[in-house]
């Protein structure tokens, strides 16, 4: 059964939720990321200590991500339509990867991308609260659950956690 396009009277049910502020701050948020707080210890410990290297090396970071920005600014230029990486994927290279793209982003990619942001949680807390191993994992499942809770209780719930979380990175 194909999905009907929507109505006047349902577009003009759909109010707005995130401002332009909210949008600012989910874009410092997304590249200031958390690595931030993880990898200049293993980096400057890769480069011998040396500061200069490692400058390097985090200026290199940002011109790849640039480069990398740009490409998909010129792909959503090119094709505006809703679905992100798996859009480009299967136009691309055609139904079945796409699909797998999708299937994965979500099994996996993501999935992956949790986890690894509630450990670094749990490292960091173990910094102010002395935790035992079971306690981390408690807590980094824990943080899991917030940030879903908050995601299934709306948009606007959910933006104001990103907001104080990104000034808080700041």
């Amino acid at each position: 059964m194909p999905i009907e396009p929507q109505t006047a009277a349902t577009q003009a049910s759909l109010k707005p939720t995130i401002t332009l502020s909210d949008l600012i701050w989910l874009i410092v948020g997304s590249v200031i990321g958390s690595g931030i707080f993880l990898v200049p210890g293993p980096i400057l410990r890769d480069v011998g200590g040396s500061v200069r290297l490692s400058v390097m090396v985090w200026v290199a970071g940002g011109v790849l991500s640039l480069l990398g920005a740009l490409t998909y600014g010129e792909l959503t230029a090119m094709n505006p339509a809703a679905g992100g990486l798996y859009v480009y994927v299967r136009d691309a290279f055609g139904e079945l990867p796409g699909f797998l793209y999708g299937w994965t982003l979500f099994w996996v990619i993501a999935t992956g991308t949790n986890a690894t942001l509630a450990v670094a949680f749990s490292n960091y807390l173990n910094q102010i609260v002395p935790l035992t191993k079971l306690e981390g994992q408690l807590a980094a499942v824990a943080m899991i659950g917030v940030a879903t809770v908050v995601n299934v209780l709306g948009t606007r719930r959910s933006t104001d956690l990103n907001n104080w979380a990104t000034w808080t990175k700041l």
